[in-house]
């Protein structure tokens, strides 16, 4: 079979990138290892660019109804003094961004992809080997009756952190385990959380609460294994008590958790985007840290740009620059989490006081806001 484009990895950024080129008469693969769709326990926090990127799918009628606005983002440090706040007023826009869970996004993308005539979904089909030539890229799939063979004009690696067409192409990554762990759960309140999501950073690690529908949020607490490893085994009554002691009461009485989970974190940049042919593209180019919230929304960018480019040439030449993005994206990710881990005196106050400035200067604010919002393009 042969195809324009072949998309190796179902998840939320593969499919996202084949329902984007709905509006192309381009043939599309795309190629998923897994037999059914796996159900993601992840909450996603989309900034406003995203928010839009799902717009113009129409994909947002169906995700709307498990989606909670993000009106206000308050940042703190356990302990010590200095708060950041960020508002949608202050950015002049109707809402910094939105909470959906990540179940949710997939079962809005594929009903999309049900509906689309030029797109083939592969489930189960493996891929074990891709070779390359002058004209198109072969690829070899597993599947649970045999192997297949198709052939593609581009392949993007969309399969994650441990891509495999990141190890078929030998393209080496710089990674950093920063050992540490993200406990992912839904906390239930007895009053509202009036759409302010909440960046509470710990000695090691940080808590994050997100705003969901009713009085909920998304719960993602980010910390050394060890520890993680030791809440996942608390009772529930245990974890939510140790969760009120470590986050406070700016959410008030936190009444209720529920199924807990957890993923490692770790930092990878693969040092090639692009091999002839071949182009890599979410966490198969780069995996970051969790605390700035920029996974999934600089993988959405990235679509965006691609999804342009390839409705006026199927090449990879001639590719706007939007790796200066993915270059700021990371390095926010990272320093954000080399500061907050740091625990010396010298370096608390001079963070603490940064956050104060952050706070009282309105321009350094707004350029910081228009970074995670999405809004600062490269040139």
């Amino acid at each position: 079979m042969k195809y324009d484009i072949a998309i190796v990895g179902g998840g939320m950024v593969g499919a996202s990138f084949a329902a984007a080129l709905h509006n192309t008469s381009l043939r599309i693969a795309l190629i998923d290892a897994a037999p059914t769709h796996a159900n993601d326990h992840r909450l996603i926090a989309l900034n406003a660019a995203s928010c839009d990127f799902f717009k113009d799918l129409k994909l947002w009628p169906a995700l709307a109804l498990h989606t909670a606005a993000i009106q206000e983002v308050h940042v703190s440090t356990r302990g010590h003094f200095g708060t950041t706040r960020l508002t949608a007023q202050e950015m002049d826009v109707p809402q910094l961004g939105s909470v959906v869970p990540a179940s949710e996004i997939n079962h809005a993308l594929y009903a999309r992809l049900d509906t689309l005539n030029n797109v083939d979904i592969l489930r189960g089909a493996t891929l074990t080997t891709l070779l390359q030539t002058t004209s198109h890229v072969e690829l070899t799939l597993q599947t649970e009756s045999g192997q297949e063979l198709i052939e593609a004009n581009i392949v993007v690696g969309a399969d994650g952190t441990f891509s495999t067409v990141r190890e078929l192409l030998q393209i080496p990554a710089e990674t950093i385990d920063y050992q540490q762990k993200a406990l992912v759960t839904i906390t239930e309140l007895q009053r509202s959380h009036h759409h302010i999501a909440y960046e509470r950073f710990l000695k090691k690690g940080a808590i994050a609460m997100l705003p969901l529908t009713g009085n909920r949020v998304a719960t993602i607490w980010s910390g050394d294994e060890k520890e993680i490893n030791e809440f996942l085994k608390l009772s529930d009554s245990d974890f939510l008590n140790t969760l009120q002691e470590q986050f406070g009461y700016r959410l008030g009485k936190l009444i209720k958790t529920h199924a807990r989970f957890s993923y490692p974190l770790k930092f990878i940049k693969a040092k090639e985007n692009i091999k002839d042919r071949v182009i890599l593209i979410g966490n198969a180019a780069h995996t970051v840290h969790p605390i700035a919230a920029q996974g999934l929304n600089l993988a959405l960018f990235e679509v965006d740009i691609l999804t342009k480019h390839f409705s006026q040439e199927l090449s990879l030449k001639n590719l706007p620059d939007f790796f200066t993005q993915q270059t700021l994206s990371m390095h926010l990710s990272h320093r954000l989490t080399q500061l907050f881990s740091m625990d010396f005196l010298v370096v608390n106050a001079a963070r603490q006081l940064g956050m104060m400035g952050l706070d009282l200067c309105t321009f350094a604010k707004k350029r910081f806001g228009k970074r995670l919002l999405g809004q600062i393009k490269p040139m």
